[in-house]
């Protein structure tokens, strides 16, 4: 519908091309969302790839979008 919304999601898998999420409210397929993540140097935006809802919150799976991709930084 256009509208924003702002949420926090617990991480549960993150790989280059993208990550899975889990989070209290469903989101569409489909849709495109900013993400920022600080703690692994994530921030960019993804697409809704799949939505399950799983007891009271639902993981989403959502992949990278504009050729983005996630590298682990090395540990010096």
């Amino acid at each position: 519908m256009g509208e924003q919304k702002f949420a926090y999601a617990r991480i549960l898998d993150v790989s280059e091309s993208g990550l899975r999420v889990e989070l209290r409210e469903a989101l569409a397929r489909h849709a495109y969302v900013s993400l920022r993540a600080d703690h692994i140097a994530l921030q960019g935006s993804a697409s809704v790839r799949s939505c399950v809802k799983k007891g009271s919150l639902y993981l989403v799976g959502l992949e990278f979008s504009g050729g983005m991709k996630w590298k682990p930084k090395l540990k010096e």
